[in-house]
């Protein structure tokens, strides 16, 4: 909390500069003068309290650049930003000369935003925003033609305000020169001469006291130096550091390299770099970034092994040790400068007495080219910081997954042909036919050929077009679908997404549910043809042009939570482009499931290895009734528990329908087939309105009351968690969330994701041939992946939303991994997929972050 003191001179000032702002003067500073502050009132003077300097870089192109301007606050001191809100504390501005030389092309940003807090007494319903310790703007600038970057020099002034917990400096221009940031000699990188002994990275000496160092308790007062390439902030130890190669490509690896030289006269050490940082004892070297800009960083690697003491708890360095950190750069990221702001933390102690833990800013620029160069780029020391600091930075410097920095599979950008993609789409309906949600109704269309088998010509031709007619229907209705929801509702509709719903499912049900009893003798569906037995067969002995038409509609829907090789593809390409190329591809899509429906229409000989009608021809269809009632089974299993019990209720009323109707022959009078008809519909109504209206809250209230007491019985420690034994082979899924999936990646663990549906057997299917193995299991274990899944089921946005991001669409099944080392660069599996290939992508995202396939180690189970 500030002092009431410090509030009350803040007042003051900033009152007396709104006085100064409307009086026949207007300037603020002839105002700060006649205030006549006494500097003695001051705890310290303006140099003192901030410190500025700048700096400027040139981008690979030669033409642009990036202009830097860092202010250092002294301890305790802060001052406020340069989007500071009216009504508040006096805004921080940046004032450039004016120069021919270069133009400002961008506003001034800060790289690490400033802190907000309020402050109710001195500036009421006022958001503070503050900078401590360093703060660095940056801006992007372009060099007028001719002009050498090397001799040009921006000139400018910092207007701010100083302020700590007791006072308010008078708002001051800092001025300031910025010239380009110039390379750093070449330092040998392992610091040894060729006799291999260690030499010194300069021959520069560094001036101790002549006296011991006082203890910790005391402290140590010592020199700031800050600047390019070097720090000399503590007598103690020396830093060097730069950034190698001096340019690198999209994808490539930058190294940070940073040289600590302890001073070896008077016996100093410092600590081997660590991760964690222990309560109590000696602290490691902390090596971070606060501000990654898009870069991965790995762990920093000492040249040489530390020193073991008998009674140290962490190996230390009494000569030079340089630690290379390796970034990775994103595979997309544009020709131009990356700025990174890091902190180095670190103890420096003799065999007989520590001094406190500190910290050293760094900041660095990245360029990034079409083609790398050869060369160092040094990075800037911006002054000291506290230890804790770069403790608290420590998670920033490994960065987890950045939805908005995730980018979709670049070999997905090859695949923008509209004719490739139609290919594709034909492809994948084609092979629609073979996947499982499509069996259970096939048997409709073996019977239809059966049937066919010596008719017309012609009308054999005619009926498989229509059936061709009734497929392609339901896809231009599913067309329609992720239109509409586009224009109306700005979202996604993902090939299969009806199933999230439960009135979809269960009115799908009921109608595969009528078809069975139909089937199994129960009643005759009024459609000519559509296998119907009993008098209906004879009053019908060709297959009418509707009955093919309604089987065609039916296969479709029923093969929509199905998806194959190439299905994928397609449809992300076809939900991110306009209506009429939707349309299309769906098209085409229907014209590849229906293509070998049209073959034997052109070329009826082909059914004619096909057994002759007979007997057989009534059993086989009884038994696909009960095929039917198996997927019935199937559809409810992904409808949700509340609704299963009323779902089947209207079953048992739709049972009882179709029997009141099947006891009336579709050859009797007209009336007494309406009487029939009208009865048995008013009571399948009457069951529905029961069903959903009064058993359906009625089931949701129990589930809830369930869920309820499980989690009483949790609380109260009575129940338990324990999951249920599973297959051994299984591998260990966690349930997807995104908060889980970033600590994961900022752990540097590898994540595979296994986007699934309930309603999808094409996922189930992978999960127990490819997933779920042994050798699968085996190999996650070994690297220490980590195994999630993203039940897309119902559709839940924090998992749509990562399923979109990484494929475009909503359709599954749908694999990515998450590589430890690059997480915004996941490798994306669609549609079916193969062990081999699924180990092919396992070994290219590699192991997690410490598993024994990581670094040096070969991997134990080689795909």
């Amino acid at each position: 909390m500030r002092s009431l003191g410090m509030r009350f001179c803040t007042v003051a000032i900033c009152a007396c500069l709104a006085v100064g702002s409307i009086s026949p003067l207007g300037a603020q500073k002839g105002f700060l003068e006649d205030l006549k502050l006494d500097p003695a009132a001051t705890a310290g003077t303006d140099e003192e309290a901030v410190t500025v300097s700048a700096s400027f870089t040139i981008d690979p192109d030669g033409q642009n650049g990036k202009l830097s301007i860092t202010a250092e606050m002294g301890t305790g001191y802060h001052v406020y930003s340069i989007t500071q809100p009216e009504g508040g504390p006096i805004r921080t501005k940046i004032k450039l000369e004016a120069n021919n030389g270069f133009d400002l092309i961008d506003d001034f940003k800060p790289v690490e935003p400033p802190a907000e807090h309020l402050d109710k007494i001195a500036f009421p319903g006022v958001v503070l925003e503050e900078h401590e310790g360093t703060v660095i703007w940056t801006a992007a600038i372009r060099f007028a033609r001719g002009v050498e970057p090397a001799n040009l020099a921006i000139a400018g002034k910092l207007y701010a305000q100083a302020c700590n917990a007791e006072h308010c400096n008078p708002p001051t221009d800092f001025p300031f020169t910025a010239k380009l940031a110039t390379a750093l000699p070449s330092v040998r990188r392992n610091n040894a001469s060729a006799n291999g002994e260690r030499q010194p990275l300069s021959e520069k000496t560094v001036a101790l006291p002549s006296t011991r160092t006082p203890p910790v308790s005391k402290g140590l007062v010592a020199e700031d130096v800050a600047g390019f390439g070097e720090y000399t902030g503590d007598k103690q130890v020396m830093f060097r550091a730069y950034i190698e190669p001096k340019v690198v490509e999209p994808g490539g690896k930058t190294l940070l390299v940073v040289t600590a030289e302890p001073n070896q006269d008077s016996s100093w050490h410092i600590y081997a770099a660590g991760n964690e940082v222990p309560n109590t004892g000696n602290k490691p070297t902390l090596i971070v970034l606060t501000v990654p800009s898009g870069l991965v960083p790995g762990d920093p690697v000492a040249d040489v092994e530390a020193v073991k003491g008998a009674d140290e708890s962490l190996g230390y360095y009494d000569a030079p040790v340089t630690w290379t950190t390796e970034l990775v750069v994103p595979k997309d990221a544009k020709p131009g400068t990356l700025t990174v702001v890091g902190i180095v933390g670190y103890q420096t102690c003799t065999d007989s007495s520590c001094l406190q833990p500190t910290a050293v800013g760094f900041e660095a620029h990245v360029s990034v080219g079409r083609e790398a160069i050869e060369g160092q780029s040094p990075v800037t020391f911006t002054g000291k910081r506290s230890y804790d600091d770069a403790k608290k930075a420590k998670p920033a410097s490994r960065v987890g997954v950045d939805l908005k920095q995730i980018k979709r599979p670049a070999e997905d950008a090859d695949r923008t042909s509209l004719m490739q993609m139609m290919l594709f789409g034909f492809a994948g309906g084609l092979i629609l036919n073979l996947m499982p949600c499509v069996l259970p109704v096939i048997g409709l269309k073996v019977l239809s050929f059966i049937e066919q088998g010596g008719h017309d010509r012609r009308r054999i031709l005619l009926l498989n077009v229509w059936y061709s007619l009734g497929m392609l229907a339901v896809f231009m209705v599913l067309a329609t679908l992720p239109v509409a929801f586009r224009l109306l509702r700005n979202e996604d509709f993902g090939w299969g997404q009806q199933f999230a719903y439960d009135g979809f499912n269960i009115t799908l049900a009921a109608v595969v549910f009528v078809m069975a009893l139909s089937f199994l003798g129960i009643w005759e569906i009024p459609i000519p043809g559509f296998v119907g037995g009993g008098k209906v067969g004879e009053l019908a002995t060709k297959e009418g042009f509707s009955g093919a038409f309604a089987k065609g509609a039916v296969t479709t829907v029923l093969a929509t939570p199905c998806s194959g090789p190439f299905l994928g593809s397609a449809l992300a390409f076809a939900f991110a482009q306009p209506a009429p190329v939707t349309y299309t591809i769906f098209g085409c899509i229907g014209l590849g499931m229906a293509s070998p429906y049209l073959l034997i229409g052109a070329f009826p000989s082909l059914v004619g290895w096909l057994p002759k009608p007979g007997a057989w021809m009534d059993t086989f269809k009884q038994m696909m009734g009960f095929v039917l009632l198996a997927t019935v089974v199937y559809i409810l299993t992904f409808v949700r528990s509340e609704s299963c019990v009323p779902a089947l209720s209207l079953l048992m009323g739709l049972w009882a329908a179709c029997w009141w109707i099947g006891r009336t022959p579709l050859y009797a009078e007209l009336p007494k087939k309406l009487r029939a008809w009208a009865g048995a519909s008013f009571f399948a109504v009457l069951v529905g309105l029961f069903s959903f209206q009064w058993l359906g809250p009625v089931m949701h209230g129990r589930v809830q009351r369930m869920i309820d007491e499980q989690i009483a019985r949790r609380l109260d420690g009575t129940g338990t968690d324990q999951a249920p034994i599973k297959d051994e082979n299984e591998l260990p899924w966690q349930q997807f969330s995104m908060a889980a999936l970033e600590r994961f990646t900022a752990e540097g663990k590898t994540v595979l994701i296994d986007f699934t549906a309930d309603w999808c057997l094409t996922c189930k299917t992978l999960e127990s041939t490819v997933l779920n193995t042994a050798r699968t299991r085996e190999y996650v274990q070994e690297n220490d992946i980590v195994t999630m899944v993203g039940d897309v089921t119902h559709f839940p946005p924090e998992t749509s939303e990562l399923l979109e991001t990484l494929s475009g669409g909503r359709q599954v099944p749908v694999l990515a991994i998450f590589p430890g080392t690059r997480p915004n660069e996941p490798i994306v599996l669609r549609d079916a997929y193969t062990p081999g290939l699924l180990f092919e992508k396992l070994k290219e995202a590699g192991p997690s972050k410490g598993a024994p396939g990581n670094g040096a180690t070969a991997m134990k189970t080689s795909p």
